[in-house]
């Protein structure tokens, strides 16, 4: 029911000491409650505060990232997160040299490139970013590194699934990434696949909702015996790659054809709006994108249509615009030009402007892969699937300004 306790550590305001004493008693209390409640999160996360101009400086950023590394290791931390805010139009060039070897560097450290906010996009950063991106690819014969690289849009602070997640604040808080689709499923099951739709929808706002409050009750006593904050849920439906949990096996059900037919749309709107009528009713804190996830080589149903060639790039974009988390764990061609990768980019950013939502890119280039050819991964939490094809765009578009807003607002 848990994936994620994401701990978000305040680097500026608090000393590495300070923060270690008070990560250790986090995690020290929270495992002793799960325990008692018999529950078992599959990992415990941090998440680091966007580097912004300050991280130009020679030295600065490695010094946090061999800190926050061992930090991990001293304390069972699977992953961390380091965001990079690229958004105002100043020097990148260090920030990512330092992050692009990294990556390889540290295997537990995740990167969120912050190319666009609620209220513009940096056209420099989006470049940039697809750079990186392609530049990471070839570092492996796999093109895995590039699960660990996600650029972001519009995404707020605290989330806890990653690599889209930046932490804000002046203290030690937390949060956490729910699995729910288990829970819609069965629901979904015990029904019947010709259930009215509007049913399937109150059954499951009610099932969400008592499983929010409980969630929040947990969360609450965390926070309160180790005396630090407790900053909310994401209850995404977010899919897990062992055969069943799979968001589009929902939405094959409901619509009664492959994911990517007409409908789905739809029902991706449908489970979104249950999960935002749960979190209204539960009054619990949110945090994070709290829609329906479609990453593509997470999720077995989704990867099979995709390798079925029932959907296309563009079948993922229209679903991201009823609150997906973007274009997520995509295989590409080895051989696709950041150009491309950026102009991808581009459309995602365009959409959480005008939507007002976040979404976020991850691509992975496999090196040496052609479109429809398929992946080879050996990973147990990755299935393969069938590589995507990126439009040929032969340049990069054109702006005067690095900064780009929208000039009216999503509604007059």
């Amino acid at each position: 029911m848990i994936r994620s306790l994401t701990i978000g550590l305040p680097l500026v305001d608090e000393s590495q000491s300070n923060i270690e004493r008070g990560v250790s008693e986090i995690i020290s209390v929270a495992e002793k409650i799960f325990k008692e409640r018999q529950i078992k999160p599959r990992t415990i996360r941090y998440s680091l505060p966007p580097i912004g101009s300050e991280g130009e400086k020679e030295g600065y950023l490695n010094s946090i990232l061999n800190w926050v590394d061992s930090l991990s290791e001293k304390t069972g931390v699977r992953w961390f997160c380091l965001p990079l805010d690229l958004i105002s139009d100043s020097p990148r060039n260090e920030r990512l040299g330092v992050s692009l070897d990294a990556i390889a560097k540290f295997p537990k450290m995740f990167l969120n490139l912050m190319v666009a906010d609620q209220n513009r996009l940096s056209v420099g950063a989006i470049n940039d970013s697809a750079h990186v991106i392609s530049q990471i690819s070839q570092r492996s014969n796999s093109g895995f590194d590039n699960f660990r690289v996600g650029a972001s849009c519009g995404c707020p602070p605290h989330s806890p699934f990653f690599p889209f997640s930046h932490h804000n604040g002046s203290g030690l808080a937390f949060s956490f990434a729910l699995e729910l689709t288990d829970k819609a499923l069965n629901v979904l099951d015990q029904i019947g696949t010709n259930a009215k739709v509007d049913y399937f929808r109150e059954l499951l706002v009610m099932e969400f909702t008592e499983i929010l409050l409980d969630i929040n009750d947990l969360g609450n006593e965390i926070a309160s015996k180790s005396n630090t904050k407790f900053n909310g849920v994401d209850a995404s439906l977010a899919p897990f790659p062992n055969g069943k949990t799979s968001v589009a096996a929902i939405i094959e059900k409901l619509i009664g054809a492959p994911i990517g037919s007409q409908g789905s749309v739809f029902a991706t709107g449908l489970l979104t709006d249950s999960i935002r009528s749960a979190l209204m009713k539960s009054k619990v804190p949110s945090v994070g994108f709290n829609g329906v996830m479609f990453s593509l080589l997470e999720d077995n149903a989704l990867a099979s249509a995709n390798s079925r060639r029932h959907l296309v790039l563009d079948s993922l974009i229209s679903l991201s615009s009823m609150c997906g988390c973007g274009i997520d764990m995509v295989p590409v061609p080895g051989s696709s030009f950041p150009e491309e990768i950026a102009a991808l980019t581009m459309d995602m950013a365009g959409m959480s402007l005008a939507l007002k939502k976040p979404l976020g890119v991850r691509v992975l280039p496999i090196p040496g892969g052609l479109a429809n050819e398929h992946t080879k991964f050996n990973y147990d939490f990755l299935c393969d699937s069938r590589i995507v094809s990126l439009s040929s765009n032969e340049r990069y578009m054109n702006f005067e300004s690095d900064s780009f807003s929208p000039l009216a607002p999503p509604r007059l």
